[in-house]
């Protein structure tokens, strides 16, 4: 068992996550979730203090922030995270359907759950 920080308010043990939901805060880009509510279950859960920005720009920021420590430290969804850019560059048109289908392939690659500690 790992202690991140002791000064930490919210101290975690390691939390499972939906894999799909991580890589759209890694990828700032919405493929699975409706909106930001999967993002913001990932910077809630991952975030030490509560969040006072409401609204898309202050989720964003959480999201970039939250993301680059993400992608740092667990180098399978960093490389995910660079095949969903890929992906992006490639088609800058696709839809969310079809980016979704393209990732649930990545996605069985990882797992259904991540386990992260930031």
């Amino acid at each position: 068992m790992k202690i991140n920080n002791y000064n930490n308010n919210n101290i975690n043990f390691g939390i499972k996550l939906d894999t799909g939901k991580v890589l759209e805060v890694t990828s700032l880009k919405i493929f699975q979730s409706d909106g930001l509510e999967g993002c913001k279950e990932v910077i809630n859960a991952l975030n030490n203090k509560p969040i006072k920005a409401t609204g898309n720009k202050g989720y964003k920021y959480y999201a970039e922030n939250i993301g680059k420590k993400i992608i740092e430290k667990y180098p399978k969804i960093a490389e995910a995270t660079g095949k969903i850019n890929e992906i992006i560059v490639k088609n800058p048109n696709i839809k969310k359907q079809e980016l979704n289908e393209q990732v649930q392939v990545i996605i069985k690659e990882i797992g259904k759950e991540v386990d992260i500690v930031i």
